[in-house]
């Protein structure tokens, strides 16, 4: 790959534990972001927080024809106590779980934005109760080891992350596994040398409506000629896990940028020659951030980790680990660090420059004008 060298594998794994295990639902994603930005700061890149909490950090190389926006959401599908009467109350869910999967009792851990030592408890009894403008399809019982008070908010207890062989169990590969791969991408980008220019932006509040990426594209929270790509762990219905990260073409309700995706495929040669697996899809499954910024207007494209038991629904009626596969995370990493260099270089596919413009031979015997 013209002398980049491949992603740490190690390190890729500490990075994913380190942001994987923090607790996150939407609207509370303190945690989280601390974690990332303690890994950014391990690597010498500061970050700051825009006015709504977000994390910004920005790398970059020599004087780049193209900047990119790497954008990754800090937050999963999880509950909100809404009521509470000592160890038992009610929660709502926040964003996306599906109805399915209560079907038996689920383990949790109750959380608070102070830091307090999380509260082991059980939530049952689901009851379907619309609130769309939170994305929440209803409320179930919970009941806890511990006082529970309105604004605690609690996650499924699985583990942050469990490696099995090439097979890495998390709670949230939903977006904290997107996350890491912004990281390990800086991280793999310190060693380049060719001419790049990359932003990343960790936003909140993506499962209950896209809000911080929207308000980064109202907004111009990020330099408005970068060109955005969504990093996501989307359900591997739609694209097998283990064949190499998923150049998204688009996602649910939208197209993206096929200007935009001209890096992506760019970098898509440069892997292949370096023997790492891609894929490009359609990914129907869901609304990614990167509509949130074509529809604003913005040029974005996306790449998706494939992504099995797609917000912890698994087949037995019950929630379980999100999984994802190591050959699709390194490639992933290697993907966006290639895709910076061939921004900063605006260059194009391999077999683009012979078809801009027909040969006049060609011309020549196709012309019927005399």
């Amino acid at each position: 790959m013209r002398g980049m060298p491949l992603p740490d594998v190690a390190q890729a794994l500490a990075t994913l534990e380190a942001i994987g295990s923090a607790p996150t639902v939407p609207y509370h994603e303190g945690a989280a972001l601390r974690a990332i930005g303690e890994r950014l700061a391990a690597l010498g890149i500061p970050a700051t927080p825009d006015r709504y909490g977000q994390l910004h950090a920005r790398l970059t190389r020599g004087s780049a024809k193209r900047a990119l926006a790497l954008v990754a959401h800090t937050d999963h599908p999880g509950f909100a106590v809404a009521e509470a009467n000592g160890r038992e109350g009610r929660v709502r869910v926040s964003g996306g779980l599906r109805a399915r999967c209560f079907g038996r009792p689920a383990r949790v851990q109750v959380h608070d934005d102070e830091g307090s030592p999380p509260i082991p408890a059980v939530v049952d009894g689901y009851v379907p109760d619309l609130d769309a403008a939170h994305n929440s399809p209803g409320h179930a019982r919970i009941r806890a080891e511990g006082a529970l008070r309105h604004g605690q908010w609690a996650v499924l207890d699985l583990p942050g992350l469990e490696v099995r062989g090439q097979e890495l169990r998390m709670r949230a590969a939903d977006d904290l596994a997107g996350c890491a791969l912004i990281v390990e991408a800086l991280r793999l980008l310190q060693a380049e040398e060719r001419p790049f220019d990359v932003h990343a932006a960790f936003t909140r509040a993506e499962e209950t409506g896209l809000f911080g990426a929207r308000l980064i594209a109202e907004e111009a929270l990020i330099p408005r000629d970068a060109w955005v790509v969504s990093i996501e762990a989307s359900n591997s219905r739609f694209a097998p896990a283990g064949e190499g990260i998923v150049v998204r073409v688009g996602d649910l309700h939208n197209t993206f940028s096929n200007e935009a995706e001209r890096y992506l495929r760019v970098a898509q040669e440069a892997l292949a020659l370096a023997g790492l697996p891609t894929q490009r899809r359609l990914l129907p499954g869901g609304t990614c951030e990167a509509s949130a910024f074509v529809r604003l207007g913005w040029t974005a494209t996306g790449i998706a980790l494939p992504n099995t038991g797609y917000h912890n629904d698994h087949e037995d009626g019950g929630f379980g680990a999100e999984i994802i596969q190591l050959v699709d995370v390194v490639s992933g990493i290697a993907l966006l660090a290639e895709a910076a260099a061939a921004a900063g270089a605006d260059a194009s596919e391999s077999w683009w420059p012979s078809a801009k413009r027909v040969p006049d031979d060609v011309r020549a015997l196709l012309r019927t004008d005399g």
